[in-house]
């Protein structure tokens, strides 16, 4: 078995947190749909440093614990973002968001306060591999993978009726972001033994992906809000 090497995930959580931190002040007064995928950025750093960290120093199982903590913010995150998506209130997604924004709370909760609920079982490569010994987890599963597919489907509707162009190219970003990323993870840990129970350092790792096109869907906002500022200053001009 190979020696866990941290620098993939130091390299991954340093370039999610720093775009999260410079996003976070560009957009600070924007709407909640920006600001939505603005976090998703947050939570994935946050985890891919816990990760660098805990296999490099695994004698803190409370980072362990905090890390799925962390990560259970993904699916509601990516939920919420696809709700704001809609051209119209959708009382349906509301409360489907709603349900996954308590579960979120309620995992967060669970890992934080039960020490029994994960632990680090190796770091072998570039990944790291928990063990659970509550069945509970299996809960966590199905959360985690309903949420995953429930704002791919949510996302994929908002944008088949949507004709604001501006929100169709940010939820498309969001989509192919989403599929480069969680369908490869499916496929490695259900083809490949040697990664069953790494299902959540595989999906992050790839996840890189998937912040890729959030910060391209990010920097396009910025590029069109500077174009139109640019326009509505040169209308001023022109007026006086």
């Amino acid at each position: 078995m190979n020696a866990y090497s941290p620098y993939l995930a130091l390299f991954t959580g340093f370039v999610e947190i720093t775009a999260f931190i410079y996003f976070f002040i560009l957009f600070k007064q924007s709407e909640s749909q920006i600001k939505s995928l603005v976090s998703i950025l947050l939570f994935l750093g946050a985890y891919q440093l816990l990760e660098a960290y805990n296999c490099m120093f695994p004698e803190n199982t409370f980072l362990v614990r905090l890390s799925f903590a962390n990560i259970s913010m993904l699916p509601a995150l990516g939920v919420y973002f696809a709700y704001l998506s809609a051209n119209e209130e959708s009382k349906i997604q509301r409360w489907i968001t709603f349900v996954f924004l308590i579960s979120a709370l309620f995992f967060i909760t669970y890992f934080l306060s039960r020490p029994s609920s994960v632990e680090l079982q190796s770091c072998q490569q570039l990944f790291a591999t928990y063990h659970h010994e509550d069945a509970f987890y299996q809960f966590y599963g199905l959360y985690y993978q309903l949420g995953l597919f429930t704002m791919l489907i949510m996302a994929v509707h908002n944008l088949v009726f949507t004709q604001d162009l501006r929100k169709r190219m940010l939820i498309g970003d969001f989509i192919i972001g989403s599929v480069v990323f969680v369908i490869p993870s499916i496929l490695i840990t259900g083809l490949f033994p040697l990664y069953q129970g790494s299902m959540p350092s595989i999906m992050c790792h790839i996840a890189l992906f998937f912040s890729f096109f959030i910060v391209k869907a990010l920097l396009r906002e910025k590029k069109i809000r500077q174009v139109s500022l640019e326009f509505e200053f040169s209308n001023m001009h022109i007026r006086f």
